[in-house]
């Protein structure tokens, strides 16, 4: 049989059988395998975990659930710490791929490009058929910092996972800010590290300036790139550009003005601004109001606009 019941029960994908021992160790294979899948308590583990009658010694067994908990391999189903839950194989790689990169990036290419491939489809698939699933919105920079004064909740710092599972751009990934720091999350699980306002200011202004785009939901604030990012990429697989995530404004380009310097070519993720023969040409259609190229245009030659109603799907 194998490893096929632990891969029933953490629902491995067939793309991360190959590499599964460097993902999870063998004692929390040893530990799901025993525990089965759905809710178990620490008295449900110790029993289960019994060896010819012995059972583990408590020290022993505290270590590997807090170790096991903290590595997205198993879930807390209170503040207790006695009672807990199977994990998936897709809280696991999400953990590994933002705390354990330089091993992810050690896979073969087609591993890492087949589990990124399986990860944005499975968040795709959790998104449905609404037209806006999440509350995600595009800000401006002044936006964000704006949100970040607003906020009374501790504000957390964590590695940005598209692009240090997907990591096709180069730009950085010291640049998710979260508000959530509940049970499963990753500040609650040690790997979140708290800032300050200004300190999160900063966080978006070098993101800002590396090309990054902000976006925002309840929970928390992204640095987004074009290409790795999955709620842009999950964008284009629904067609849903104006909608989801919400874009307030749309770039205005006053070609009167324009140098043609290129900065807005090379700000732009989508390819709205483009450079030929006769200077810049623009393509409203492709904007997503992000505002990278107003910040850097030499000669103010771009604003930002609010979206019409209908434009923006509202």
């Amino acid at each position: 049989m194998g490893m096929e019941r632990f891969f029933k029960i953490f629902e491995v994908p067939a793309a991360a059988k190959s590499v599964i021992d460097r993902i999870v160790s063998k004692e929390e294979i040893e530990l799901l395998e025993a525990v089965g899948r759905g809710s178990f308590s620490l008295e449900d583990a110790a029993n289960a975990l019994k060896k010819e009658g012995e059972a583990a010694p408590a020290d022993r067994l505290d270590r590997l659930l807090r170790s096991a908990y903290r590595r997205g391999v198993i879930r807390l189903e209170d503040e207790s710490f006695t009672k807990f839950r199977t994990g998936s194989f897709y809280d696991r790689l999400d953990v590994f791929a933002v705390t354990e990169n330089e091993t992810y990036r050690s896979f073969p290419p087609e591993v890492r490009k087949a589990l990124d491939k399986w990860y944005f489809d499975a968040y795709r698939k959790s998104l449905g058929d609404e037209p806006r699933p999440t509350d995600d919105r595009v800000l401006t920079l002044q936006e964000a910092f704006g949100l970040i004064d607003k906020t009374d909740r501790q504000i957390w710092l964590n590695k940005c996972d598209c692009r240090s599972l997907s990591g096709n751009c180069g730009k950085p990934v010291d640049t998710c800010l979260t508000l959530r720091s509940g049970i499963n999350t990753l500040a609650h699980r040690g790997w979140s590290r708290p800032l300050t306002k200004e300190q999160a200011k900063q966080v978006v202004a070098k993101a800002n300036r590396a090309g990054l785009m902000q976006t925002a939901n309840p929970n928390g604030m992204c640095n987004c790139c074009g290409d790795c990012c999955y709620l842009f990429r999950a964008q284009r697989a629904r067609h849903s550009e104006g909608v989801w995530p919400r874009a307030d404004f749309v770039a205005s380009f006053q070609k009167s003005a324009c140098i043609a310097c290129g900065q807005c070519v090379k700000r732009c993720n989508f390819g709205a601004f483009t450079l030929g023969k006769d200077g810049i040409a623009y393509d409203p259609a492709r904007c997503r109001g992000c505002g990278l190229c107003v910040t850097t245009c030499p000669k103010a030659a771009i604003t930002l606009k609010r979206r019409i109603q209908d434009e923006n799907g509202g």
